[in-house]
């Protein structure tokens, strides 16, 4: 009796790069809600939206950042270690799998020197957008960590944040102010600050980010990470931070700030750790979050709508709109 012929192992896959391509287009449409990723925070979209209608504050904007961006890129070249294949390849397969899972293309990525836990995206609409991370959050941080943190710096490109972003950063960013120093860009910052929209463009800020944090739980699949990554960000790393409270930790920052402190908020790009593990956690249980990550799937779920509305009081920093 003559054994059955071994079965072929690659019978049942799909070999067909065609079909496979039409079968993830298909998937990450799925993600889209005109033409906007499923997961942004409304606010964001709502306040980036007013940004565009403002014509001559886009022209301008769009005239510094084209004005900086490439001089940027040149000192990063010459001061900074480009990550790739064959340099930090465990960091380039982080941005890989960011970028596949969100649907992007796998960015440029920058290590450069800064004793600060930072990261930063810079992305216009003429160059291939570029992610640098600080020498101290390649070493403090661990690999899941830095997923987080550079899936976040994704979301930035994935939602089209770029010109605003970059304006944000050339403002705001101290990791990048050493190499910006170089850059003629104040005569034109002075027009945002002496027209009224620091303030606008913070505000905004502040949203982004919560958007990209969802960006990169997405990526990283795991709140606690993130937890401890926005932890690092305020008081470093070390074993001992593994024996931190999250919750102990949000109650002792749960006290309502005074006036003085929400005025100071106000002029912050991003928004404070508690208030974005906050909505961090609100995401966590969102139906979008669970259709991006089934195996991260929490037995509470609540819509979209719900989870914005909820983030939205989280966030704000007067009792009435802002």
């Amino acid at each position: 009796m003559q054994n059955p012929s071994p079965t072929n192992p690659t019978a049942a896959v799909d070999l067909n790069f065609g079909h496979y391509l039409e079968v993830r287009d298909r998937q990450l449409s799925a993600h889209l809600v005109a033409g906007i990723p499923d997961y942004a925070f409304s606010l964001d979209q709502k306040l980036r939206q007013q940004l565009t209608a403002m014509g001559p504050v886009r022209t301008v904007a769009q005239a510094l950042v084209s004005w900086s961006v490439p001089i940027f890129q040149q000192l990063l070249l010459m001061e900074s270690i480009e990550v790739g294949p064959q340099q930090y390849p465990n960091i380039y397969a982080l941005g890989e799998d960011c970028a596949h899972r969100l649907g992007i293309g796998v960015p440029q990525i920058f290590i450069q020197r800064g004793s600060e836990s930072d990261a930063y995206t810079f992305a216009t609409d003429d160059i291939a957008p570029i992610i640098v991370l600080s020498s101290e959050i390649v070493e403090s941080f661990t690999p899941e960590e830095l997923k987080f943190v550079i899936g976040h710096e994704c979301g930035h490109i994935h939602n089209l944040h770029g010109v605003y972003n970059t304006v944000i950063e050339i403002m705001t960013n101290q990791l990048a102010e050493g190499v910006l120093q170089s850059v003629p860009t104040q005569g034109v910052l002075d027009l945002f600050v002496q027209g009224g929209l620091t303030i606008f463009f913070k505000r905004w800020s502040r949203y982004a980010e919560i958007t990209c944090d969802r960006a990169g739980l997405i990526c990283c699949g795991d709140v606690r990470t993130a937890e401890l990554a926005f932890v690092k960000l305020i008081i470093g790393s070390g074993d001992s931070l593994k024996q931190i409270n999250i919750d102990k930790y949000l109650q002792q920052m749960s006290k309502n700030p005074s006036p003085p402190m929400q005025m100071q908020e106000l002029f912050q790009t991003h928004p404070l750790i508690p208030k974005r593990i906050k909505a961090l956690r609100l995401f966590a249980e969102c139906n979008v979050f669970h259709s991006w990550r089934p195996d991260a799937k929490t037995a509470d779920v609540r819509s979209k709508q719900e989870t914005d509305n909820l983030c939205e009081q989280a966030l704000r920093v007067m009792p009435q709109g802002y």
